[in-house]
């Protein structure tokens, strides 16, 4: 199976995210998109992917800058302001052959992973999953 998570090791759900799929025997393509940053065509992809709206997968204080654009669906400029500012989109995505998932919570991705790490498997912070 081959499985992409959009990955920022700064954040705890991402690298719960992360160690989930290794800890299941799956062995990522890790991209580091802060580093790498978004393309019109990828966002696109993860929000047509998903299925969610751009509300649904911006961070709130990105929520509260774009409410304009948001509310009139100005798709180019929230996209625009994704790839000026790659930290504004959510985390972590997982794109698998079985469909994406903005996988906030971390249950998310057992709709796109059939693998499970060994249980118990808990989040870093303590939080049982399995």
């Amino acid at each position: 199976m081959q499985v992409t998570i959009y990955h920022n090791p700064k954040c705890s759900k991402s690298r719960d995210a992360l160690r989930f799929l290794r800890d299941a025997g799956i062995k990522p393509t890790v991209v580091l998109y802060l580093d790498t940053g978004w393309t019109a065509s990828l966002l696109h992809d993860l929000k047509e992917g998903t299925g969610l709206l751009w509300h649904e997968m911006l961070r709130p204080d990105a929520r509260a800058t774009l409410q304009g654009p948001i509310k009139k669906n100005k798709e180019a400029a929230i996209i625009q302001y994704v790839i000026d500012s790659p930290v504004a989109l959510e985390r972590p995505f997982v794109v698998s052959d079985r469909g994406t998932r903005l996988c906030r919570p971390i249950q998310m991705i057992f709709q796109i992973i059939e693998s499970r790490p060994k249980s118990p498997w808990l989040t870093e912070k303590g939080i049982p999953v399995l």
